[in-house]
């Protein structure tokens, strides 16, 4: 069984195992992508647009919950996980009941219920991580779905993985290796343009540093 670890933070090093398949798929975010959107937060912590203490960071389509856990890890107050799959919803509990901290984990539909929070934190990260299959039919779905979560005032930022570039516009599309990084901070779209041409240098064609497969589902 593969192990997922966290870069860094209070958590540095635990590694965690990956939950049961579904339909056979067993592809989780690559380290490069994760290590990537939390280079992006920690840029907006150093122009004091977010504060991890105060913010809730929640994973959609959460899988494994390595990405929420990397949040705990690096200081969140709150980590909020969405995962309809009944098997690894009840290993996320399970997980984040060791963990310990300000924790919601809902075994609810991400389209139906993403605007039902009720969590004290007055700033709020997002990442999704739909099934791939998603990618076919839901293109337009999943960007209403950002859209919607980026007029919400709470909202710093939504970021969203795929195995292909979405195509949208005012959103930055960064390539990893076989998959995408999609990100859109709400009110700073000088922040995301020097952003973009920053990691224009970034290594591109990396698709893990070791500690995950490549692929989709947290």
């Amino acid at each position: 069984m593969k192990l997922l670890r966290v870069q860094t933070g209070t958590l540095k090093g635990k590694s965690i195992e990956t939950p049961p398949a579904i339909a056979g798929n067993m592809n989780f975010t690559p380290a490069v992508i994760k290590k990537s959107v939390f280079d992006v937060l920690g840029s907006l912590v150093l122009k004091g647009r977010l504060i991890p203490e105060d913010s809730a960071f929640i994973d959609f389509f959460a899988g494994s919950g390595q990405m929420a856990l990397e949040a705990v890890s690096r200081g969140f107050g709150r980590v909020v996980l969405y995962e309809l799959a009944w098997e690894r919803s009840d290993s996320l509990r399970k997980l984040f009941d060791k963990i310990g901290g300000a924790k919601e984990i809902f075994r609810k539909d991400v389209f139906r219920f993403y605007d039902k929070l009720d969590i004290p934190e007055k700033s709020k990260v997002y990442f999704l991580d739909p099934p791939y299959s998603f990618w076919d039919k839901k293109n337009e779905k999943l960007k209403s779905l950002a859209e919607a979560l980026l007029k919400e005032e709470s909202t710093v930022i939504v970021f969203v993985q795929s195995p292909v570039s979405p195509g949208w516009s005012d959103f930055v599309t960064r390539k990893f290796g076989k998959n995408f990084l999609t990100y859109r901070v709400r009110g700073m779209e000088d922040f995301e343009s020097e952003t973009k041409e920053a990691e224009d240098t970034n290594v591109e064609g990396s698709e893990s540093d070791g500690d995950e497969v490549p692929g989709r589902e947290g």
